[in-house]
């Protein structure tokens, strides 16, 4: 069971619900939607396993019980692990299409991209996963009505990087031995500020979407859900509490799914 934790089974379901309400958004016109959530199932498991395998030094500090660091799982366990769910991330993309199969390539490409290299340096390596975030909206449209995927993409891609740089402040000292981030590298109060400009931004942001054809559903509940709730993560940053800052960011995502499904 430790090594099925690797894959934080969470994070991959959220990922199905979002390739899910993207292939919702279009109408679902590419069709096999389980297909489609099978394969983000599996792509987002094999990032977060290669994420643990080589941030097992930082997450001796950061993450001391996540199963590499705490010892619960070898090496070369987490290695076999990895090759199977890319596997399967490859086998579910191919068996829906040759769109998938290459949005999902890159999008793993990319990852592992960033958790060997990009993740040093800083901003380039935010903005790497919130790229990353916007190919799964991408990635379960199938190729199809793209303009309806495409502000959902930048809405879960604005709340990804921002979440990044609250992660950086939260991992900044265990970050410190290994590599420079965005934490290491900008003064802490004007990061606070930053992020505290981009998530009280949210709330006049939101409803833009609404001009380029998504329902009035979404309007009515994308305020509530999403932007008013960013207004707290905004204070928790400026008082330091980037825990339950991060926390509350990750809920307000999966939130974002409703409207969205609305729209």
């Amino acid at each position: 069971m430790s090594v099925i934790a690797l894959a934080r089974i969470p994070n991959c379901l959220m990922a199905s619900l979002v390739v899910l309400t993207a292939c919702h958004l279009t109408f679902c016109r590419s069709g096999k939607p389980l297909t489609l959530m099978l394969g983000a199932f599996f792509i987002t498991a094999f990032t977060n396993i290669t994420n643990d395998i080589f941030d097992v030094e930082e997450d001796r500090i950061n993450h001391p019980n996540r199963p590499l660091p705490s010892g619960r799982v070898a090496e070369w366990e987490a290695w076999a692990f990895a090759v199977f769910a890319l596997f399967f991330a490859l086998l579910f993309s191919f068996k829906h299409s040759y769109w998938t199969l290459a949005v999902g390539s890159l999008a793993m490409y990319i990852s592992l991209l960033y958790n060997v290299y990009l993740k040093s340096l800083p901003v380039v390596g935010n903005l790497s996963v919130a790229f990353v975030v916007s190919l799964a909206f991408l990635y379960g449209s199938g190729g199809y009505h793209l303009e309806r995927v495409l502000p959902a993409a930048l809405l879960g891609a604005y709340l990804h990087f921002t979440r990044e740089i609250v992660k950086s402040l939260q991992d900044k000292e265990g970050d410190h031995p290994f590599r420079r981030t965005v934490a290491h590298v900008i003064p802490e109060r004007y990061l606070r500020r930053l992020v505290f400009s981009l998530l009280i931004l949210l709330p006049p942001l939101t409803p833009i979407p609404v001009m380029l054809g998504y329902s009035t559903l979404y309007a009515l509940s994308v305020l509530p859900l999403v932007g008013l709730p960013a207004l707290p993560a905004a204070y928790f940053v400026l008082r330091g509490r980037y825990s339950l800052s991060s926390g509350l960011l990750k809920l307000i995502t999966l939130l974002a799914l409703i409207p969205l499904w609305l729209a």
